[in-house]
């Protein structure tokens, strides 16, 4: 995704999770939104946007499993800034 922005905050924490730019475009690209009532918006993938994922790119699954879990957090009226990102825990 061109142009995305990430906060220090983000950058730092993406390092420490081992999540890459290109992972946080794709699930940016192909996740669902939720708002949080916070002023922000998760970004992740849900069942059916995995299983879209998984038919459109399986070595996608295969080189990133469970970071596939991957939830984006933005500003709820910004476009391109990534405040930090996260793994959902496994249930």
């Amino acid at each position: 995704m061109i142009g995305l922005a990430l906060t220090h905050h983000a950058e730092k924490r993406c390092a420490q999770r081992g999540i890459d730019k290109w992972l946080i475009s794709m699930v940016l690209t192909y996740g669902r939104t939720e708002y949080d009532h916070r002023g922000g918006r998760r970004f992740f993938l849900g069942k059916p946007e995995k299983q879209r994922v998984a038919h459109e790119y399986p070595e996608l699954i295969r080189r990133y499993g469970r970071k596939l879990d991957l939830v984006v957090v933005m500003p709820a009226n910004e476009e391109r800034t990534v405040l930090t990102a996260y793994v959902r825990p496994s249930k």
